[in-house]
């Protein structure tokens, strides 16, 4: 399978599973628009190794034939830092428990994409602001932030997963590169830009 083909197949399963993702206000607007949900996780999984593209959409297969939503399950652990008492009282009982193992990969992900998300938006405030506030603090205005977003979603990946990503993180950090940076450049390739530069000035 090639890379784009890997990429739509992971994306119409997400897109699935994002239909039957209940929320506690209703059915979001953002269910509706499949072609911000296609932008958003493609220029992800654009910027990911084969490695990690393979590993997610194997475990995405397997969790489907199991009946588990894992993007459900993902919005539901958002609530361990934004509605703590609704998740121990509706979300904890009914998700698998994190392996305490996958705790550390995790902060070492997510601390990673804190400083690149800083150093984006230092260089580029008004797409930066257009986006989710960085860190946890943001919640508090009523917008889930990207740290409590990452570690949501991070805490739905298998051990495997963690384990290429955290790799990965330390090879981009080795080699002087942002993951932020990458993943917007193909944003607003997607969005019709040339450049995030050009898409910066626009707004």
């Amino acid at each position: 399978m090639d890379m784009q083909t890997m990429i739509e197949t992971i994306i119409e399963i997400e897109w699935e599973m994002f239909q039957h993702t209940e929320n506690m206000g209703g059915r979001a607007s953002c269910q509706d628009d499949f072609e911000t949900f296609y932008i958003m996780r493609g220029s992800q999984y654009a910027n990911w190794t084969d490695e990690m593209r393979e590993c997610w959409l194997s475990f995405l297969k397997q969790s489907q034939a199991e009946g588990r939503n894992l993007v459900a399950e993902k919005y539901g652990r958002m609530m361990q830092f934004t509605n703590l008492h609704h998740y121990n009282k509706h979300i904890k009982p009914f998700v698998p428990a994190v392996p305490q193992s996958h705790y550390n990969m995790i902060s070492t992900i997510v601390e990673a994409q804190i400083g690149w998300e800083k150093d984006f938006a230092a260089k580029y405030p008004k797409l930066s602001r257009a986006g989710r506030p960085v860190t946890s603090e943001g919640d508090l205005n009523g917008f889930t932030s990207m740290e409590t977003y990452s570690r949501g979603e991070l805490q739905t990946y298998p051990e495997e997963l963690l384990k290429l990503y955290t790799e990965y993180v330390q090879q981009l950090k080795e080699e002087g590169r942002n993951l932020s940076m990458m993943i917007q450049q193909t944003t607003v390739l997607m969005y019709g830009y040339d450049t995030i530069e050009e898409a910066e000035s626009s707004l």
